[in-house]
């Protein structure tokens, strides 16, 4: 049996979608399952020992895919233009592509509709009807040996318990404030509480900004590790705060709970974490866009400065082993 899914990215979707590959392994265990995504997210995927091989999707198309012979299944779990090409391209038995509830989401962003839109891990697995397999698991990203001992010795240094802080955003807008993300990591650290910065390339300047108004030596890390080091990372942390963004998901898929903050997205658009609290200030104009990439149309983000210092901590203590006061 050959197995194929397609989700080429981003972070937390690629993340997210490997909640499909226990159902799918039990229902191949001797078979094949082929993964097609883009780069730099096959290096997440090559530690899997559900996975048999990664392909990488990089400027061309996988034409080598179209050549190696039929699949039992294709499952589109992206569905864009191209991955309907290609899935229609590809030979198989049967295709399969996750439902992405867009006309809901559309209708919440435009205040026609209260409905929650389901999970889009639920989503995934609903994927999988068809093949008559349990619907239920979770993310999971294995952390190799090599990751970790990489990442401890990035951490050698910082105390523990510690608090991993990813507070970039791929849109500025789905930013908390500098000042809010500065006061929490100060608290933290008075409480003998380690913090360490976390982020992609491109997020250095947010980062160095919230560094300079919290007054302390906060290591940062930020746009200096591969995804494989940053999971080892996150795997050591006692919790995760961060925005609405990748860095939530790869969190929860190696085992550490998030706060994540929530602004001009909202959890009812089906992207909150499963481990940990989605925090939100839930004002009428929220949800604003689907993926926060517009302008506040309000002119204030009264959704970011709604969620204080306060809130954000006492969720936190939720998650970590002791107090800091």
């Amino acid at each position: 049996m050959r197995c194929l899914v397609v989700r080429l990215s981003s972070l937390g979707d690629v993340v997210l979608a490997t909640a499909v590959l226990d159902p799918l392994r039990e229902l191949f265990p001797s078979g094949r399952i082929t993964w097609l995504t883009g780069p730099p997210y096959d290096s997440l995927l090559r530690n899997d020992p559900r996975i048999d091989e990664v392909v990488v999707w990089e400027g061309r198309f996988p034409w080598r895919l179209l050549r190696s012979g039929r699949f039992d299944v294709v499952i589109d779990l992206h569905r864009i233009p191209k991955t309907l090409l290609f899935s229609a391209l590809v030979p198989a038995r049967m295709r399969l592509g996750y439902p992405k509830a867009r006309k809901l989401r559309i209708a919440s962003v435009r205040g026609k509709s209260t409905s929650s839109v389901p999970h889009v891990v639920a989503r995934y697995l609903g994927t999988l009807v068809p093949l008559g397999v349990r619907t239920d698991g979770e993310p999971r990203i294995f952390v190799s040996e090599e990751a970790r001992t990489r990442a401890e010795g990035l951490l050698s240094d910082v105390p523990t318990p510690f608090v991993a802080v990813a507070p970039g955003a791929k849109w500025p807008t789905k930013r908390w404030r500098s000042e809010g993300f500065a006061e929490v990591i100060r608290r933290l650290m008075d409480g003998g509480y380690g913090v360490i910065l976390v982020g992609d390339e491109g997020e250095e300047e947010f980062s160095e900004e919230v560094r300079r108004m919290a007054g302390r030596d906060v290591p940062s890390l930020v746009g200096t590790t591969d995804l494989p080091t940053l999971a080892g990372v996150l795997s050591l942390a006692s919790a995760l705060l961060g925005n609405d963004s990748g860095p939530v998901h790869l969190a929860n898929a190696v085992g550490t709970p998030v706060v994540a903050i929530f602004g001009p997205t909202h959890p009812k658009l089906g992207f909150y974490p499963l481990k940990g609290r989605a925090l939100t200030a839930d004002l009428p104009c929220s949800p604003c866009s689907l993926h926060g990439e517009g302008p506040c149309r309000r002119g204030e983000r009264m959704c970011m400065r709604e969620v204080t210092p306060d809130d954000v901590l006492v969720t936190l203590e939720e998650f970590l082993p002791r107090r800091w006061t």
